[in-house]
């Protein structure tokens, strides 16, 4: 009787390993996801007190 709880004890410890390893990857490709975000969103949005071009003096 021992052998049939340890194997259902590794059954459910090889569904938690599956669980936690697809949340890590879900976690990875969201972060990267914000992280792409926000320098999408930091290089379009140029600061108006700096222009990109020289201004010629009169």
């Amino acid at each position: 009787m021992d052998n049939v709880i340890n194997f259902y004890e590794f059954r459910r410890h090889r569904k938690i390993k599956k669980f936690l390893r697809f949340v890590v990857i879900i976690g990875v490709i969201a972060i990267f996801f914000v992280f792409a975000y926000l320098l999408i969103v930091t290089g379009m949005n140029h600061p108006t007190e700096f222009p990109s071009y020289i201004e010629p003096k009169p």
